[in-house]
């Protein structure tokens, strides 16, 4: 009997359903933690070229949980009967947990109200586009092997998994890719003066 099918006591059901999504928030954090305490160390590296080539590692290992990690969690938690309430949650947990920690950080130069706001920059925006993209691939990939990997699209195609990959990657490149990102911090920055002037 595979562990998919094994039955879950009614306590621990949260648990086993939401998983996938608390893995991504952990591995994030910890990714996280492990770039902060490597920042500014060099001299706990073998070499300056080491130093350089393991913040690069950390920066794109820590991008994965940020902004992929929906390829997995929507399926997955879908699989282990959360509703899509919940799998959005679980698909948003890894992002939201970037733009605290982002909003925790800003704290050292900004007044708490500032830094929440900070929370909200439009690398974060993008990582929320990004998964709601990466959870729509999952929903496709995951009805295709549902359905036989030869069976015609017809049978596991679905418009709304097509319509949250095309708008959440339509936000990333909006935040983050089109000229770095400037048009939508332009508009950030405007209403970040609105808010706070002076």
């Amino acid at each position: 009997m595979s562990t998919a099918t094994l039955p879950v006591a009614p306590s621990r059901r949260w648990l086993h359903v939401s998983a996938p999504a608390i893995i991504s928030v952990a591995t994030y954090l910890v990714l996280d933690i492990a770039l902060a305490r490597t920042v500014g160390r060099p001299d706990a590296f073998w070499s300056a070229e080491g130093y350089r080539t393991s913040l690069d590692a950390l920066v794109l290992l820590r991008l994965g949980p940020i902004m992929f990690s929906g390829l997995i969690v929507w399926p997955v938690m879908r699989a282990r009967g959360a509703g899509r309430l919940g799998a959005a949650i679980g698909v948003l947990a890894t992002p939201i947990a970037f733009g605290i920690v982002s909003a925790i950080g800003a704290l050292t130069f900004f007044p708490p109200a500032q830094a929440l706001y900070y929370g909200t920059n439009p690398i974060v925006l993008g990582a929320i586009g990004s998964q709601v993209a990466m959870a729509g691939l999952g929903a496709l990939i995951a009805a295709w092997r549902r359905s036989g990997w030869r069976t015609s699209p017809t049978r596991w195609w679905s418009w709304p998994a097509f319509v949250a990959l095309v708008a959440g990657e339509g936000v990333l490149v909006a935040c983050v890719m089109w000229n770095g990102g400037q048009h939508v911090f332009y508009v950030w920055i405007q209403i970040y003066r609105l808010l706070f002037p002076g």
